[in-house]
């Protein structure tokens, strides 16, 4: 790896804590996501992705209940996953894995009844249950040799609550929507086909 510097800092683009950076390509364009809970934003970057481009605008995508973003394109929609709540505080955190949608990368994204992420409105996809809590920040959905979806999350074991622990579920496709068996994450299931 090569240090290129800094992209910028919050005070400069005017986004308070600059944090949780995704890094997108769409239609031969490179773009970054990023925010906390004072709002998630995207820009695009420069050709070699290293710089904000010369005149791109700074667009806001979702409201200010959001952290951890994660976007993922599919069958003509764009599906906007975040996490809600507090991520560490053991037993206590509440963190949750939400998602919505839209046919455009910059939104609006909305939930299934078409209210905004804007204003803080998203369809919630795994909630904490009687074996692990904070279930939330997701990362890639990778897709298996059989064409499953899987979704890798970081979540606290109620059994051995010390730290934070790696999860993996599937991810089913419904009506446009995804969903993780009974919304919480699961204690024993099939592996993915590699």
């Amino acid at each position: 790896f090569k240090d290129h510097g800094k992209m910028f800092r919050s005070n400069e683009i005017n986004v308070q804590n600059s944090i949780d950076p995704f890094y997108m390509e769409d239609g031969g364009k490179k773009y970054l996501f990023w925010g906390s809970f004072r709002g998630i934003y995207g820009i695009e970057l420069s050709d070699d992705g290293l710089s904000i481009k010369k005149g791109a605008k700074l667009r806001q995508v979702a409201g200010t209940a959001y952290e951890g973003t994660y976007i993922h394109k599919k069958d003509g929609y764009y599906y906007f996953f975040a996490s809600i709540g507090t991520c560490c505080e053991g037993l206590k955190s509440t963190y949750t894995t939400v998602v919505g949608r839209s046919k455009k990368l910059f939104g609006p994204y909305v939930d299934k009844s078409g209210k905004k992420m804007l204003d803080n409105h998203h369809e919630v996809l795994i909630h904490k249950n009687d074996a692990f809590v904070g279930t939330g920040h997701n990362s890639e959905i990778v897709t298996d040799k059989a064409g499953n979806d899987w979704m890798f999350y970081h979540a606290v074991s109620t059994k051995n609550p010390g730290g934070r622990v790696l999860m993996m579920d599937k991810v089913n496709w419904k009506d446009g929507w995804p969903s993780v068996t009974g919304n919480s994450p699961s204690i024993e299931a099939e592996r993915p086909e590699m």
